[in-house]
């Protein structure tokens, strides 16, 4: 079994997020997306169980790899990255299109990801990829259960549901499907001899070609006050006659 997971490295969110010309200013130094441990962590329980050969997939300024290395560090074999100008201010579509290349590339049978990334939050990459690759997706996965089969567990819109992973998928992980571990100093310092190849958007069958405009980004103003009315038995032929006034009703 060969497993492919998605690890994407972003600003360090305690750091102030800055933007040029519509795209998020990424310095040298990112970290791993704290959404991905979560799937990272699936990968490496199917890879105790298959003896599988789990190799990351990223793509985007690599800068230091920082967030590569602490992805390695959990227990991946290796990695495949990729930077490129050309995937400057990707949309969802695009990255999509890439990662599955990416996919294809180590021959992967099982592609993972956490749900969403914490600096973009479309949540939608994991079913596009699914469908690029035209194999199932199975979605917003809340427990793993791994004996002779592997049993998802995924949250749906009235409950939950019981899903026996097919040979080969897409799988998103939420946080809080599983526990992701902690590197000790010994995964640290393995880390830093796994083989990470680098390569370009010349080395995958994607031609990419923008298809978004950046127009402006406006501030939303959080300082204003909004009006405190003191309910003494009519509050709700108060907000009936706001919601009018909205023409909500």
């Amino acid at each position: 079994m060969k497993i492919a997971v998605c690890a994407k490295q972003i600003p360090d969110p305690a750091l102030e997020i800055t933007y040029n010309g519509g795209n998020i200013n990424r310095p040298d130094e990112q970290v791993l997306d704290d959404t991905d441990r979560y799937g990272i962590e699936v990968a490496l329980q199917l890879k105790e169980k298959f003896d599988a050969e789990v190799t990351v997939i990223s793509m985007g300024s690599l800068g230091t790899e920082k967030g590569i290395q602490q992805a390695l560090q959990m227990g991946p074999d290796g990695a495949l990255v990729l930077e490129d100008d050309s995937l400057t201010g990707s949309n969802s579509l695009m990255t999509a299109n890439v990662l599955s290349e990416l996919s294809k590339k180590v021959e992967a049978d099982i592609t993972i990801f956490g749900t969403e990334s914490t600096d973009g939050y479309s949540g939608v990459i994991p079913q596009q990829v699914s469908r690029m690759l035209g194999v199932p997706c199975i979605s917003y996965i809340k427990a793993v259960d791994i004996d002779e089969s592997v049993t998802l567990t995924r949250q749906t819109s009235t409950g939950s549901e019981k899903v026996v992973m097919p040979a080969n998928c897409v799988l998103s992980v939420t946080a809080g499907g599983v526990e992701p571990r902690y590197p000790n100093f010994k995964d640290i310092m393995a880390a830093k001899s796994k083989p990470i190849e680098r390569i370009s958007i010349a080395d995958i069958n994607y031609d990419a070609q923008q298809n978004l405009e950046f127009v402006d980004i406006k501030d939303v103003s959080t300082t204003k006050q909004g009006e405190k009315i003191i309910d003494e038995g009519e509050g709700f032929q108060i907000i009936i006659d706001k919601l009018k006034e909205l023409k909500a009703i």
